[in-house]
């Protein structure tokens, strides 16, 4: 295959999202490519779930993974007939208030313009982008002169690139939505078990880091006064797809307990057992890669948090027309608790967007793939 892609497949490898969009994204690669990817450092599960084969591997080679990017670009320039394509950072959020990082990605930035002036053609591709800090945004926009592909995943952050002066931005959904898993029955419901609908439970504890304790305790509180209005009508149950969010879990679980029923899952879930989504209509969460793989089998993703510091899960939901999905925790308790009701029972139509959005963005997502390698 004349085409070579390296990829510096740096992140949070325990986290389900950064798995799920990752392993997409490689699937796609690897239909016009041969792929490197950096996996010194990499635990084994991960090079397992991105089902890696030694000869893609860096470590594999007796040059480091840099070295063979800038070997293979050199000898590609003797050798027109390869191309030669480096992944510049994985997909994901890309967002910092550091100018220590924001130095960092000026020094980047140089390594683009060695790769660049090589014939290397640079991706930034799958990713949310901001808020940065001022260093941040200047180095963001430096090393962005050489990216020749930059796709963000929403409109937000497509308005912010454009902010900055980067020319080319495009759109690239997130990749859970082109993600096809492997769906399994559900077991036969025992006679006499609890009929009603289940809806899961499944939140992070903060939104960004120096928002953890006022966001915390108004959390807290809203999916207390939603359980205890809707006990009659569903059954709840917490749920965790990350494994920091155990700890959190743990405190809704002892929190809502007291006043209404409500169920534990022990079990974190995870790509071999994310088939646990099919038993529930519903989850309520606020975390992204929670909603997105949820509806992939047939549980209705809504979103409950404070929408405006979220802008990662917000610009995602309005893209894909699924606002109506948004629930603020910045609005009264009765509000929420009413919206909440009108999207359970309206699920079935709001499944069909999901449907319309799903399809749209396969498409989308397919003819940038074939553009990049393509043209």
């Amino acid at each position: 295959m004349p085409n070579i892609l390296f990829y510096k497949g740096y992140t949070q490898y325990h986290n389900i999202g950064d798995q799920l969009i990752n392993k997409s994204l490689l699937a796609f690669f690897r239909q016009f490519s041969r792929v490197v990817v950096s996996d010194k450092g990499m635990p084994d599960y991960y090079t397992e779930i991105l089902a890696l084969q030694e000869i893609e591997k860096s470590s594999s080679q007796p040059l480091e993974f840099h070295l063979q990017l800038l070997k293979c670009a050199v000898k590609a320039i003797f050798s027109p007939q390869q191309q030669v394509y480096f992944l510049a950072s994985p997909p994901g959020d890309q967002s910092t208030t550091s100018n220590v990082t924001g130095l960092k990605y000026i020094l980047s930035g140089l390594f683009y313009l060695l790769l660049y002036l090589l014939g290397v053609r640079i991706i930034k591709i799958g990713f949310s982008l901001g808020p940065l800090s001022p260093l941040g945004n200047i180095g963001e926009r430096f090393r962005a002169l050489f990216v020749r592909y930059y796709y963000v995943r929403d409109s937000l952050s497509l308005q912010y690139a454009q902010r900055l002066g980067i020319s080319q931005a495009k759109i690239f959904p997130d990749l859970c939505w082109t993600f096809q898993p492997q769906t399994a029955p559900l077991p036969a419901q025992a006679t006499g078990l609890d009929s009603r609908p289940k809806v899961l439970l499944s939140f992070r504890s903060a939104v960004h880091q120096d928002s953890a304790d006022g966001y915390q305790q108004d959390l807290l509180q809203l999916i207390q006064a939603l359980v205890r209005q809707n006990a009659d009508q569903y059954q709840f149950e917490i749920v965790y797809q990350v494994a920091s969010d155990a700890a959190f879990s743990q405190q809704l679980y002892a929190a809502i307990k007291p006043d209404a029923t409500i169920h534990f899952h022990e079990q974190q879930l995870g790509l071999a057992n994310a088939h646990y989504y099919q038993s529930a209509a519903a989850v309520l969460t606020n975390r992204l890669h929670v909603a997105l793989l949820a509806a992939k089998y047939g549980c209705l993703p809504i979103i409950v948090t404070d929408i405006n510091k979220h802008v990662k899960i917000k610009g995602i939901f309005i893209d894909a027309g699924l606002q109506s999905l948004l629930l603020d925790t910045q609005q009264e308790a009765q509000d929420i608790t009413s919206q909440l009701s009108d999207i359970l029972v309206q699920r079935q139509a709001h499944f069909e967007q999901l449907e319309r959005a799903e399809q749209h963005y396969n498409t989308l997502s397919n003819q940038t793939i074939n553009d990049i390698f393509i043209t």
